[in-house]
C-alpha cells in the first residue's frame, strides 16, 4: 500500500521533469519537422546502402582470392624472375672495321639482353639505349657518343658484384673522381680505378701473346680492351673481351653496337689493333670477378 502511494507521488513529479526537459529541448533546438524526419531517413538509407555495398565488394574479393591457385610462397616453390633473354649469335665472322665508337648502332631502343661470358651470365648494356643515351657525361658530352668506358665498366660491376649499377651511375663516379675527359670520353685510368672501387681484382695484361690472353679468357677472366683502330675516335673505343670460343675465336661485348656482340672475332686481329698510345695499365686489362 505504501508502495502505491509512493508510485502516484513520484509519477506527477517524472511527468513533471519529462515536461520540463521537452521544453528546454524546444526552447535550445526548434522542434522535429516532417522534413526533418525525410532527410534523416534518406541519409539513413544511403548509409546502409554504402555499407551494403561495401560489404558485397569485400565479399566478392575474399571469394576471388579463395577461388585463386595458391602462390607461390605458399606452396613452397620459390617465386622465379624472368631473365632477359640471352643473345644469339650469327656464328659470322666479324670485321674489325665495324668496332667504331662514333658509328656503332646508337638507334633509340632498350636493350635487355644476357651475354654469356667466361665467368657466367653478364647483362649487356648499349650506350645508345634510350634509358640514358642522352644523358650528358660530365655535364657536356652525351653518353651514346662518349659514354663506352662508363657502360664497359656497369657491364662487369652490375653483373658480377652486389652494386646494381648501369652506366650513368658509373659516369657520374667517374665525374666526381676525375676520369672524365671533356669531349673526349674517359681517361684510361676510368678502367683499373673503377673496377676496383667496385670490389674487382684487376691486372694489367702485359703479356698480349695470343696464348695468354686465350688461357686468361678461359680462366675465366673478362678482359677489357682498348682499342685503336685509326678510324676510332682521339681516345679510343673500350670493349670487353668475354669468351673463347671452340675454335679459337672470342665474343665480345662492344657497348657502341648489338651487332658486334653477335658476331665472332678473331683474337689475334683485336689483338693487333689495340691502341698504340696508352697509361694506366692499358690498352688490356684483366679481371677476374
Amino acid at each position: 500500500m505504501k508502495k502505491q502511494k509512493l508510485y502516484l507521488l513520484l509519477l506527477p513529479a517524472i511527468f513533471t521533469c519529462a515536461a520540463v526537459l521537452l521544453a528546454s529541448l524546444y526552447i535550445a533546438f526548434r522542434p522535429f519537422t516532417w522534413a526533418d524526419i525525410q532527410s534523416f531517413a534518406g541519409y539513413a538509407r544511403t548509409c546502409v546502402t554504402e555499407q551494403i555495398t561495401t560489404f558485397q565488394e569485400t565479399f566478392a574479393s575474399w571469394q576471388e582470392k579463395s577461388s585463386a591457385p595458391a602462390s607461390s610462397e605458399a606452396s613452397g616453390t620459390p617465386d622465379t624472375k624472368t631473365d632477359p633473354p640471352y643473345m644469339e649469335s650469327t656464328r659470322e665472322q666479324g670485321d674489325i672495321s665495324h668496332l667504331q665508337a662514333d658509328s656503332g648502332d646508337t638507334s633509340e631502343q632498350i636493350y635487355l639482353y644476357m651475354l654469356d661470358t667466361g665467368s657466367g651470365p653478364m647483362l649487356y648494356y648499349h650506350q645508345g639505349d634510350l634509358r640514358w643515351g642522352d644523358y650528358l657525361y660530365g655535364g657536356y658530352d652525351p653518353m651514346n657518343k662518349y659514354g663506352c668506358g662508363p657502360t664497359a665498366v656497369s657491364m662487369v660491376v652490375n653483373s658480377f658484384t652486389d652494386s646494381p649499377v648501369d652506366p650513368t651511375d658509373i659516369a657520374a663516379w667517374a665525374s666526381e673522381n676525375g676520369y672524365y675527359a671533356l669531349h673526349g670520353g674517359s681517361y684510361h685510368s676510368l678502367i683499373p680505378d673503377a673496377l676496383a672501387a667496385y670490389g674487382l681484382s684487376v691486372e694489367s695484361v702485359t703479356d698480349r701473346s695470343y696464348e695468354h690472353v686465350a688461357d686468361l679468357l678461359s680462366s675465366g677472366h673478362i678482359l677489357v680492351a682498348l682499342m685503336g683502330r685509326g678510324t676510332l675516335t682521339a681516345n679510343g673505343h673500350f670493349v670487353l673481351f668475354t669468351r673463347l670460343l671452340n675454335d679459337g675465336k672470342i665474343s665480345i661485348a662492344d657497348p657502341a653496337s648489338y651487332e658486334n656482340c653477335t658476331l665472332e672475332w678473331d683474337l689475334e686481329q683485336l689483338l693487333k689493333e689495340l691502341k698504340k698510345s696508352y697509361d694506366s695499365g692499358g690498352p688490356l686489362w684483366a679481371v677476374k670477378p
